[in-house]
C-alpha cells in the first residue's frame, strides 16, 4: 500500500500571504503601466531614437525593465506558491518547473512553456545598455510590445482563477 501524504492544513496566514503577494504584483503592474504611458511617444525604438533618448526617457525604460523583472519574481517566488498553498497542494521541495506544470494542469496558467519564455525575455535587457544598442533596442521593443501584455494576460487569468476558486478578495 502506498503511503498517503498528509494534506496541508490551511491557515489564515496562507490567505494573508496570498493577499500580500497579489498586492505586491499590483504595485509592480501600476509602475509598469506608468512607464509604458511615458514611453508611448517614442516607441517603437529605432537605433536612432535609442541613441537620442533623454535621461528621463532612459529612466522610464529602466523602470519598465526593473518592474517587469520584479513582477516575474513576485509571481514566480510568491504568488504561484501561495496559490498552491491555498489550494492545499503539496509542492514544497519541488523544482520550479513542477510548480509551473501543476499550475498549468490546474488551468491557472495556460502554459508552463510561456512562463519559461517570459523568463528568457528578461535576460535580453538584463545587462544594462550593452555595447549592442541595436539588440538592446529590439529587446526593449519586445518587452514593451509583447512581453508586458503577455505577463499582464497571465496575471489577469490568475486573478480570475483566485476570484472563482479561493475565498479571498482580489481587486
Amino acid at each position: 500500500m502506498k503511503p498517503v501524504k498528509p494534506m496541508r492544513k490551511e491557515t489564515s496566514g496562507d490567505k494573508l500571504r496570498l493577499s500580500q503577494s497579489i498586492e505586491e504584483c499590483g504595485k509592480h503592474i501600476a509602475k509598469i503601466n506608468h512607464a509604458v504611458s511615458r514611453m508611448k511617444h517614442y516607441m517603437p525604438l529605432t537605433l536612432s531614437k535609442f541613441k537620442n533618448l533623454s535621461e528621463d526617457d532612459k529612466e522610464h525604460i529602466d523602470q519598465l525593465i526593473f518592474r517587469y523583472s520584479k513582477l516575474q519574481d513576485a509571481m514566480g517566488e510568491k504568488l504561484f506558491p501561495n496559490i498552491l498553498k491555498n489550494l492545499k497542494e503539496n509542492f514544497e521541495n519541488k523544482p520550479f518547473r513542477d510548480i509551473l506544470d501543476r499550475l498549468e494542469k490546474l488551468e491557472i496558467i495556460d502554459s508552463a512553456d510561456d512562463w519559461d519564455e517570459l523568463r528568457k525575455s528578461r535576460n535580453i535587457t538584463a545587462h544594462e545598455y550593452s555595447s549592442e544598442d541595436n539588440e538592446l533596442a529590439d529587446g526593449i521593443n519586445r518587452i514593451f510590445n509583447y512581453e508586458v501584455p503577455r505577463i499582464f494576460s497571465i496575471y489577469e487569468k490568475i486573478e480570475d482563477y483566485i476570484k472563482k476558486n479561493i475565498d479571498i478578495k482580489v481587486n
